[in-house]
């Protein structure tokens, strides 16, 4: 009857282990029965654009939805990304600004824990009908505003799209850059002269965008965008914002001699065409300056466009619920930001964002820096920075440049805009301070100084301008930026430390091609890097630890120019493949190539004198390996664990083989020895190798010197002529 009874529970107890095993299989196989990784994509999205309003660390607000396909690698190669049948098909992933995460309508999970992916991602989300011709209009009317939860017809025109290619499994949420895809045309209209103040403000102003077609063809794959239909005879309606206007347009070039935009001032109409085709370019603002005088006496107006730029987009002015964080506005001339604050009947000590036009000085930011307790977010995109004519003068100040040390440590500073106009970024401008989210460091930066953004909360994306040539002295150490790291290709210079132990980068690392110095531990830390690494010609010193612990485990490329390797420069990496190494090289300094994985055959060039400390350690080079002419010594350690090497060719000019030189070359069974003097063998330079099976070579004439001499004569001598 116990028996019974103790049968009874123990079959109880397999009913529920197979029941909650069912549960628990369901998602974690797949229709081929492979077992999945329980291990959660996550994501998160920010716009690719200046923030010149809202103050987040996103561009997004409360309730946005993206649209995400995700697609598996093959065998490493990319999948190809179709309508359904992906590893997860256009899940809708909303934000929730409360507690600043991306939810997804279901959860998404990585195949298994080696198989990379790559992410497709765009906004608004809607149901696109086909990957390669998704139909995309843009509003006629976008000047209707967010209403009952539905987007107004500005936000609604805008169409971004954003890639993520070859990421490999983590449990980090993947920042996804979403980069407008279509173009926006922004008409400013500038008070000239004949006005009063009041007369111009109360004028009745309007500004129509004409010409144009407003249905377009977008590619999901590669994120283009291409005119679908026709010119419409209908003329769009922009959005606007006191005295500037902004229509969201489907990258398109309009005819010369056509016009653009239908513009009223006082009930006068107005038309703006070019002599030349125009062309709408996708992911830019197309800014147009028009200043309006009117003429003394008929009360007639002029037109004067004073400037037309192709230039980075705005976050706008409307959309993403952009008022709900809006700036305190100062003018001021540089030197009195203080007593502009004041004049604007502002507490300068309850300040929180504030946004400066006009100009300022170094002793402006010293001010916001000390006296400024509660300011969090900065806007100076309308400033420019002069350098100050009294007072204390820092002989390193420049007009156009963030001063240095200017918010240095001031933690409540958590956003920033930069001006329009900025040459360079001072020494320790932002060290230690509070900048969450992402940088974005504007067009026209050609220097960023040492220590600039050390130290900084950063979770979010950094976006170089393709003018920057010079990056500082640990400009950017211990920041956590969740991104691939695009480098422009113009930077000519990368100090020591500059993207230290900035270990959320990911991505594959492309080196500028105009690079010429780098500096120690440039990237060392850098744990998220991928995929192969090739040295620009224009580098012929790789420095100190440059790239120490980076994760890269593809091919390394090194070209022939390349003198000299510095310690542990590519220490503790996975690459992979054949080393080839460079045959100017003279230097090459201990552990270099440590804890990497080349197989294949090994060359050493000529012009070395020795291979120093655990140069070639663990790796898996086969067959032979010939030391080269010119080297006097092989260091310690130098190809430890080299399991795979079988046979080794020493030159005539070797003079010392130091301790574990060759310890645990399991498979090494020859050494071929061209010396007539036997080199000095420590003790331990072959310990782990099994020597009773090991066959030495020596020159004939040698012969005896090598019995007589100490660790060649316990082992089996062969002679060659």
């Amino acid at each position: 009857m116990i028996r019974k009874h103790i049968n009874f529970l123990i079959y109880i107890a397999i009913t529920i282990c197979v029941v909650l095993c069912a549960g628990c299989a369901e998602g974690l196989f797949g229709e081929d029965g492979t077992q999945h990784c329980t291990r959660r994509i996550e994501l998160s999205g920010e716009i690719d654009q200046v923030a010149v309003t809202r103050v987040n660390d996103g561009g997004f607000c409360d309730g946005d939805g993206m649209g995400i396909y995700i697609v598996d690698y093959k065998a490493g190669t990319p999948g190809t990304l179709q309508q359904s049948g992906n590893r997860a098909d256009n899940v809708c992933y909303t934000y929730d600004e409360a507690n600043r995460k991306w939810n997804s309508d279901y959860d998404v999970y990585w195949k298994d824990f080696h198989t990379h992916i790559d992410v497709y991602g765009y906004y608004p989300y809607a149901k696109p009908v086909s990957i390669d011709n998704y139909t995309f209009n843009v509003q006629r009317d976008q000047s209707t505003a967010t209403a009952d939860g539905k987007m107004g017809g500005y936000e609604a025109s805008d169409f971004l799209w954003g890639k993520l290619s070859d990421v490999a499994p983590t449990s980090t949420a993947l920042r996804l850059l979403l980069r407008h895809r279509m173009s926006s045309a922004c008409v400013k209209l500038l008070k000239g002269e004949g006005f009063t103040e009041s007369e111009w403000e109360g004028m009745d102003k309007t500004v129509f965008a004409t010409n144009l077609a407003r249905k377009a063809s977008i590619n999901m794959t590669d994120g283009t965008v291409k005119v679908a239909g026709d010119v419409e005879s209908s003329a769009t309606i922009p959005s606007q914002v006191n005295d500037e206007w902004r229509a969201i347009v489907v990258p398109q070039t309009v005819p010369a001699g056509i016009t653009l935009f239908n513009i009223t001032i006082g009930g006068a109409p107005y038309k703006f065409a070019k002599n030349e085709a125009f062309t709408y370019v996708s992911g830019k603002m197309m800014k147009f300056n028009i200043r309006v005088d009117k003429a003394e006496g008929n009360g007639k107006y002029r037109l004067t466009l004073v400037s037309e730029s192709i230039a980075p987009w705005e976050n706008d002015l409307q959309s993403h619920d952009a008022t709900a964080m809006e700036y305190v506005v100062i003018n001021s001339t540089a030197g009195h930001l203080k007593d502009s604050i004041a004049a604007s009947h502002k507490e300068l000590t309850k300040v929180k964002r504030m946004k400066v036009t006009g100009t300022i000085n170094a002793h402006d930011f010293i001010m916001m820096r000390d006296s400024m307790p509660k300011l969090t977010a900065l806007n100076l995109k309308d400033v420019r920075i002069k350098v100050p004519t009294s007072g204390y003068i820092n002989p390193d100040w420049k007009d156009d440049e963030i001063p240095s040390e200017c918010f240095i440590r001031k933690k409540t500073l958590t956003s920033i805009v930069f001006p329009d106009v900025l040459k360079s970024i001072g020494s320790n401008a932002f060290a230690g301070s509070g900048l969450k989210g992402s940088l974005n460091i504007p067009e026209g930066v050609v220097e960023i100084g040492k220590w600039a953004f050390t130290n900084n909360d950063f979770t979010g994306i950094l976006t170089l301008p393709s003018t920057l040539k010079k990056i500082g002295v640990s400009a950017f150490s211990e920041c956590c930026f969740i991104c691939p790291l695009n480098l422009p290709d113009g930077i000519e210079e990368i100090e020591s430390g500059c993207f230290y132990n900035c270990r959320y980068l990911y991505g594959k690392l492309i080196l500028p091609s105009h690079l010429k110095k780098m500096g120690s531990s440039a990237f060392r830390g850098c744990t998220g890097f991928k995929g192969d690494l090739v040295i620009p010609k224009s580098l012929t010193v790789i420095p100190f630890l440059a790239f120490y612990e980076c994760g890269l485990e593809g091919r390394l490329q090194l070209h022939d120019g390349i003198t000299a390797i510095e310690k542990c420069a590519f220490t503790r990496n996975g690459f992979i493949g054949e080393l080839e190494l460079p045959k100017s090289l003279t230097i090459l300094e201990r552990g270099n190539f440590d804890g990497n994985y080349f197989s294949g055959s090994f060359k050493i060039p000529k012009g070395l004198l020795s291979i120093s400390v655990s140069a070639f350690a663990y790796c898996a080079f086969t067959g032979e390996a010939e030391i080269p002419e010119g080297i006097l010594s092989i260091g310690e350690g130098a190809f430890y664990n080299s399991e795979n090497l079988q046979k080794i060719i020493l030159p005539s000019s070797l003079e010392l083989i130091d301790d574990q030189a060759f310890g645990y070359c399991k498979s090494l069974r020859v050494i071929e020895s061209k010396s007539t003097v036997p080199p000095v063998v420590n003790d331990r330079a072959f310990y782990g190798v099994h020597l009773q099976d090991l066959t030495v070579i020596v020159p004939k004439s040698a012969l005896n010197d090598y019995k007589s001499s100490n660790f060649w004569s316990d082992l089996l001598l062969k002679t060659v002529e």
